[in-house]
Formats: C-alpha cells, structure tokens, sequence
C-alpha cells in the first residue's frame, strides 16, 4: 500500500477516525500498517488521544513505542503555535527521521496532519512539506455539509500544486435524513473534481471510539483498493 496523508479541510472533521479505519482495513487484508501522529495538541486528559486512538488501531503489542508523538502538547493550537507557547522545539528534520525509522522495520504508513494542510507543524513547515518530501499520498476529510465544497476543493488544488497524489476525498458525518447540502455535495463534486473518489461517512454515534472506527471501516474499502 502506498503511505498516505490524512488531512482536514479543517480542525475536527474526523480525520482520526478516518486514519484508523484505514490503519484496520488494511491490516485485515494484512498488511503492516501504523498509523503516525507527528505532533500531538489539544491533549485532553479523560479522552482517548488521537495517537492512542491510532495506534489501536493497529492490534499490535508494543506498536504504541513506536508511533507516540515526537511532542505532545497541551493547548488545542496549531503544532508550530502551541509549541512555542510552551518552549518547546521540534525540527521538521525530527519528523522525517521518524517517517523513515518506521519504514525501515518494515511498516507502511498512514500519517495523520494537523488540522488543514496549511497548518504549521513547525515554522516553515505544513503537511504540504510533509507529504512532499516523504512521498506520501493524500486523502481529504471533510465536513459532510455547507461550505465543503470551496474547501474541498482548495485543500485538493493546494495538494496538487506540489505534486501529491490525491488518493481520494471522504466526506465526514452525514446526518439522518441529510440536510439539503448534505444531499447535493457529493454529486456537486464528483463534477468538480471529476477524476476524484468521493466517499460518504455518515455519522455514527457509538459508545466508544473503537466502535466508530470499525463502523467506519466498510465506508472506506473502496479507498484501500
């Protein structure tokens, strides 16, 4: 499988759980994959982080060693932002060396952005970089309703323009009946994004994360073929 970007048109578009259905579907069809969250903010203490999150998605002793953030921190603001708040340093050099230690022992990878792909995860530094520089594919995680369309479209445009495979676009949180945007989006970009697969999630509520995750999964086969 190739390794892949998980990015957001946004912050809180559900691109964690997208990252870990793929992290299981792929492994059911048994491939070594981890998901990867380079830097990890927002930290709420009662909550499952979405590295942990991650990384049981995997079913794998120990994978927890390998795929825990470079840092974590605790205010919910871009990487770059909150770590300098907090005086801290990462180097976009750390990130990549980690990138390719998990290659090494073996692992593809499923690495998870930070918000939108113009996110600072360190200064000078986006996802766009990130992707860029690692040779990874990209999926697209969107809200399911209004104003996904401009965003959608900008966030695959901004990929594009650096050379980054588009891998495909998941439309997150469908409601039950949709609403008229929820109804009309993925029609309206299938015609702007023609060459483009568009997947529906809809929204699930469960009693835990895992539960989501495996729900998502059957939503998001088509993506892993």
């Amino acid at each position: 499988m190739p390794d892949l970007l998980i990015t957001g048109t946004d912050t809180g578009v559900g691109k964690t759980v997208i990252a870990a259905a793929l992290v299981m579907a792929w492994r059911a069809k048994g491939a070594r994959t981890l998901g990867f969250k380079p830097v990890q903010t927002g930290i709420v203490t009662e909550c499952e982080s979405d590295a942990e999150v991650l990384a049981g998605a995997a079913l794998e002793p120990g994978v927890s060693a390998l795929t825990v953030p470079l840092i974590h921190l605790a205010e919910p603001l871009a990487p770059a932002v909150a770590a300098e708040r907090a005086g801290l340093k990462i180097s976009a050099a750390d990130i990549e060396l980690r990138i390719e230690q998990l290659r090494r022992r073996g692992y593809s990878l499923v690495v998870e952005g930070a918000g939108g792909v113009m996110v600072p995860l360190v200064w000078g530094y986006t996802a766009l970089d990130l992707a860029e520089r690692c040779g990874l594919g990209a999926i697209v995680v969107g809200r399911a309703g209004l104003g996904t369309l401009n965003h959608v479209t900008l966030t695959v445009a901004a990929l594009r323009a650096r050379g980054i495979l588009v891998r495909g676009v998941v439309l997150n949180g469908r409601r039950d009946p949709p609403d008229l945007a929820e109804s009309t989006n993925p029609s309206a970009l299938s015609r702007m994004l023609p060459h483009d697969v568009i997947i529906e999630v809809p929204y699930m509520p469960r009693a835990s994360t895992r539960e989501v995750v495996e729900a998502v999964v059957p939503f998001i086969e088509s993506l892993i073929t």
